[in-house]
């Protein structure tokens, strides 16, 4: 220790000494009137402001617990929904099985379907064939029978003149006949 903090320490004994304990209690409570309790004012006042905070805080904390609990709830509702439409999707699974096993059975059945129009068209086709080979045929009998009803027309026309002759022949051979037996019985009063 050097000589200053002896001399330091001797002093304070000194004062000690001659200060009694009242004195030493009025020093401290003016201490504490002074300086402490300001500043314990000021420290009590930053807490009041601090639980303040705190209390909007806890409060903020109570609405967003309440925020949380609403959305727990909407979870809570939105899992049920989420259920309802897992059992509805499970239910259009079973049915889109059983509509696809119909139709794979029509798939089937359309096959066969196409089988029998193409045994159809192939029918159609020979048919079709068929027509266009009567349909030239008819078209030249067509062709002939204008022909014959040509010749047919010519013919008529010939055998109508030739009965026209014939008549006018008949008549005159006629008119003969009568001549013939006029100069017949002529030739017989004459003899």
């Amino acid at each position: 220790m050097n000589r200053r903090a002896i001399l330091e320490k001797k002093k304070e004994k000194r004062v000690k000494a001659a200060l009694g304990r009242e004195d030493i209690s009025d020093i401290l409570k003016e201490f504490y009137k002074e300086s402490l309790e300001p500043k314990f004012n000021q420290i009590d006042h930053r807490f009041e402001q601090v639980d303040a905070r705190f209390d909007q805080v806890d409060a903020r904390f109570e609405q967003v617990d309440a925020r949380f609990e609403q959305v727990d709830a909407r979870f809570e509702q939105v899992d049920a929904r989420f259920d309802q439409i897992d059992h509805r999707l499970d239910q259009h699974d079973a049915r889109f099985e059983r509509i696809e096993k119909k139709l794979e059975e029509h798939d089937d059945k359309f096959r066969d379907l196409f089988k029998h129009f193409d045994e159809i068209y192939k029918r159609f086709e020979r048919l079709e064939t068929e027509y266009y080979a009567i349909s030239s045929a008819i078209d030249r009998m067509e062709k002939n029978l204008e022909r014959i009803e040509k010749k047919q027309d010519i013919e008529s026309s010939r055998r109508e003149f030739l009965e026209k002759e014939v008549l006018d022949l008949k008549g005159k051979v006629q008119v003969l006949q009568t001549r013939i037996e006029e100069v017949e019985n002529r030739l017989k009063e004459v003899t």
